[in-house]
């Protein structure tokens, strides 16, 4: 049986994500509670050894933290394992999920960090160059024909759920040449576990988040009505190649 467990994230962090969808396909029982990043209470930065979300607490005493440890956890604990069983697709599927979190670090630059669209620039042809490795290694088949999701899966869903938002804004399709990673990204954002790890509002909260900051990204989205992200989902097909 289940222990008692407790998420505590935010409702837009990837990693949180990851966590959430882990936990739903293997229909663990937990609570969840999401806090401010900008105003975290004082009882979750005396329960988080770094301060980040998302923390998983066990039976009320017991603190897990960083999504890759708690994922691990959770898939020790479960009859479904999350990465293949032959050694070989295993350490490739390893490899690829670290360069996702690649992508998500690139991406939280362009949120973050990248202040004028040479900085973007820069940082789409490094997200371009990442594609273009996990695009020669993976090509996987639709999830129909798998019949449920792995953990590189659940991880590059995260890595393209703000793809569509990013596209818009920049009038860039970050999916140009890539035809199988956009097929597998709407193929992961049809499956129930990936679309509940987010609210429903997911690109417009994501747009009001992006405009909080103040890089490139964020001027450029205060031109785009909050309404009409939601419009943007996975086409891209208004938009130039990068």
């Amino acid at each position: 049986m289940y222990r008692a467990f407790h998420l505590v994230g935010h409702r837009l962090c990837p990693y949180v994500q990851r966590v959430a969808m882990m936990m739903a396909k293997n229909n663990i029982p937990h609570r969840r509670t999401d806090i401010l990043l900008d105003d975290k209470p004082d009882w979750f930065l005396k329960l988080s050894p770094t301060g980040n979300v998302p923390i998983l607490i066990i039976d009320d005493h017991k603190v897990l933290f960083e999504a890759d440890a708690i994922c691990t956890y959770l898939d020790d604990l479960s009859w479904k394992h999350m990465l293949p069983g032959d050694a070989y697709e295993k350490a490739l599927h390893q490899g690829l999920i670290a360069i996702g979190g690649q992508i998500l670090s690139r991406t939280a630059d362009l949120i973050y960090r990248d202040l004028s669209e040479d900085m973007v620039d820069v940082t789409l042809h490094q997200i371009h160059a990442q594609l273009e490795i996990v695009a020669s290694l993976h090509k996987p088949k639709p999830i129909a024909e798998r019949d449920e999701l792995g953990l590189l899966d659940m991880v590059f869903a995260t890595v393209f759920r703000p793809f569509p938002l990013i596209s818009l804004a920049l009038n860039r399709d970050i999916y140009a040449g890539f035809k199988y990673l956009k097929a597998w990204s709407q193929d992961l954002a049809a499956h129930q576990h990936v679309k509940q790890a987010v609210p429903a509002s997911y690109l417009t909260e994501m747009h009001s988040f992006v405009l909080q900051k103040s890089g490139y990204l964020a001027g450029r989205l205060q031109m785009i009505p909050p309404e009409t992200t939601m419009l943007a989902k996975e086409d891209t097909s208004n938009v130039i190649s990068i």
